[in-house]
C-alpha cells in the first residue's frame, strides 16, 4: 500500500481527498457557492455536491481555482477533460443544454456584416417567389 505521500506525488494533489483539510476547504467552497456553477450557466437551479478544479490542476487550492458542481456536470466535466465526448441533452424545446455546442458558436457567415448578395437580387427573390426566376437576370433600367 502506498503511503499519502506517495499518493500525492502521482496525482499532483497537496490535499488528499480524504483529509481533514480538503473536507475543510471543501465545506468553504460549498457553504460559500451552494449551487451548481454549470447549471446556473444554463438557468438550471441545482445545490451542487462537488468541489472541481476549473483549471484540472490539483495542487490549485486557492478558492478562485475551485468551483461547486452537482455530482452529473462534475462527471460530465471530468470525462470532457479526459478527453471523452460528453452529451449533455436537450432541454423541452430541444435546444442544446451544452453551452459549447456548435449550435452556440458564432458563424463566420453572419460575422461578415454584409450580405454575399446583391439588394436587387433580395427584392427580386422577394417579388417572384421562386427559385427559376433568380437565374434569370433583371431587366436592365
Amino acid at each position: 500500500m502506498k503511503t499519502l505521500k506517495q499518493r500525492q506525488l502521482e496525482t499532483g494533489r497537496t490535499l488528499a481527498l480524504d483529509g481533514k483539510a480538503w473536507r475543510r476547504l471543501r465545506a468553504v467552497i460549498l457553504g460559500e457557492r451552494p449551487l451548481c456553477q454549470h447549471c446556473l450557466d444554463r438557468g438550471v437551479i441545482e445545490p451542487a455536491t462537488e468541489v472541481d478544479h476549473v483549471n484540472n490542476d490539483p495542487s490549485d487550492n486557492r478558492p478562485e481555482a475551485l468551483q461547486s458542481l452537482c455530482k452529473p456536470c462534475h462527471s460530465r466535466k471530468t470525462q470532457r477533460d479526459m478527453g471523452k465526448r460528453v452529451s449533455y441533452g436537450c432541454d423541452s424545446k430541444g435546444m442544446p443544454l451544452d453551452p459549447s455546442h456548435p449550435w452556440f458558436q458564432k458563424s463566420p457567415a453572419t460575422e461578415a456584416g454584409k450580405p454575399r448578395c446583391s439588394p436587387r437580387f433580395n427584392a427580386t427573390c422577394l417579388k417572384i417567389g421562386n427559385y427559376e426566376a433568380h437565374t434569370q437576370a433583371p431587366p436592365l433600367r
